[in-house]
């Protein structure tokens, strides 16, 4: 089983998403790998560079499986991270790498860049990287004010694109709020589109593994 993980914006939590999801599936039993194929705003080490996003995996589970086509420093589209550092992203590798990598798990997640229209390559969009992947989406959004435009669009793009969507999962819900685009933000989503939530999730402990697993498998259709 294979899901890739967008989202309707940047900081939005899809890499809190995924930790959460991998933690919940492992709990299950399952053997989780997480996918990265394009890492912008690499950290650079004496080593080399290292994916942030697969690092907050491997501090919560030193069992996920992790892996990531493409490591680039900038805090750009991964497009715009590659051109600068003179690097060409082959598809066909990430294909490859996907292919490969998924065959070691029972579950992968693959988390993507950005929203779903951020640049990928200098000829491809995200939309066009999950394509290629050719896996259904799980979206990720947030119940705030100008999210609900943000979120169908992302739905309706992805309809045209005739990919797959599993769900949504709307991350950061306040425990109490008297703001009225976010106390009615389930309703109006869920009066638009068709589209099931699959996860409400609240404000967490980001820190805390066992409430991130808990508050995953409660809250999350898996």
């Amino acid at each position: 089983m294979e899901y890739f993980i967008t989202g309707i914006d940047t900081d939005i939590g899809k890499t809190f998403i995924t930790k959460g999801l991998a933690l919940a599936y492992e709990n299950t039993g399952k053997k989780v790998g997480v996918f990265k194929p394009l890492q912008s705003g690499a950290i650079k080490t004496e080593n080399g560079f290292l994916a942030p996003d697969l690092e907050a995996i491997k501090e919560v589970s030193k069992t996920i499986n992790t892996k990531c086509s493409y490591l680039l420093e900038g805090e750009v589209s991964p497009a715009l991270a590659a051109r600068l550092a003179g690097i060409k992203i082959d598809i066909e590798k990430i294909k490859a790498d996907f292919k490969e990598f998924s065959s070691q798990n029972e579950i992968t997640l693959v988390e993507g860049a950005g929203g779903i229209l951020a640049p990928a390559t200098d000829n491809m969009l995200c939309a066009d990287l999950i394509k290629a992947l050719n896996i259904p989406i799980i979206i990720v959004t947030v119940p705030f004010l100008g999210r609900l435009n943000h979120t169908l669009l992302t739905i309706h793009y992805a309809k045209t694109m005739n990919i797959p969507i599993k769900g949504i999962i709307i991350n950061k819900i306040p425990s109490n709020t008297d703001d009225l685009a976010t106390k009615n933000f389930i309703n109006e989503l869920e009066m638009y589109t068709d589209v099931p939530i699959i996860g409400k999730i609240n404000e967490l402990n980001k820190k805390d593994t066992n409430i991130i697993s808990s508050e995953f498998t409660k809250a999350v259709s898996l």
